[in-house]
């Protein structure tokens, strides 16, 4: 009974800690805020994190961004695949369902991963996926092209443009305040609005 009465503690202070780092980013986030949240003392969050450091990665964990790069990459993969195929739809709507509960789950920790990150070692998360990206797609490259005439250097600045702007959709989607239906809408018509150009940019 004590330990479950501890756990759920525990839970609180975690969805305080989201709700304000998401709020105030790690750096203007203090302990008090937290506190405040669920009406606990300073000294009680303590008694579960030694500092607001442990509490900020316990909620914003490092292998989130593991598994956030390797369903991207996943994705990037399967869509060049078959870029120009209709075919193997089940696996593309179990990918796009993947990406849409990793955004509903995640919500406030992929906002404050690519945004609110100073003072953490997320600092630099949106070029290292935007290099991700760029890295997974240059397997896909053509030397030509039937719409336009582009070397490789031209190429990837396309690319890091391409890149910085779906992290840039994706982000602005997640801070707006909206159902969840309505943010799952939005999503997979981005995704629909990306695959078709990048389809008419690889031809």
């Amino acid at each position: 009974m004590v330990q479950a009465k501890k756990d759920e503690v525990r839970k609180e202070i975690e969805y305080a800690a989201l709700k304000v780092f998401f709020e105030k980013g790690y750096v203007d986030a203090k302990m008090s805020d937290i506190a405040d949240e669920i009406n606990i003392s300073v000294g009680n969050i303590y008694t579960y994190f030694k500092n607001k450091k442990e509490l900020f990665y316990a909620v914003v964990p490092p292998d989130l961004v593991d598994y956030l790069k390797n369903v991207l990459v996943e994705t990037i993969h399967f869509d060049n695949q078959t870029l120009f195929e209709e075919t193997d739809s089940e696996r593309k709507s179990a990918l796009l369902q993947e990406q849409v509960d990793v955004l509903r789950k995640y919500r406030n920790q992929i906002v404050i991963i690519f945004e609110k990150n100073k003072g953490t070692i997320y600092t630099n998360a949106k070029n290292e996926l935007v290099e991700l990206m760029i890295e997974t797609k240059k397997a896909y490259l053509k030397n030509q092209y039937k719409r336009y005439e582009i070397g490789t250097e031209e190429n990837l600045i396309l690319l890091n443009i391409l890149a910085h702007n779906v992290i840039d959709m994706n982000l602005d989607l997640l801070k707006r305040d909206m159902s969840e239906d309505s943010r799952k809408q939005i999503f997979e018509a981005l995704y629909v609005y990306r695959l078709y150009g990048m389809r008419s940019l690889n031809e």
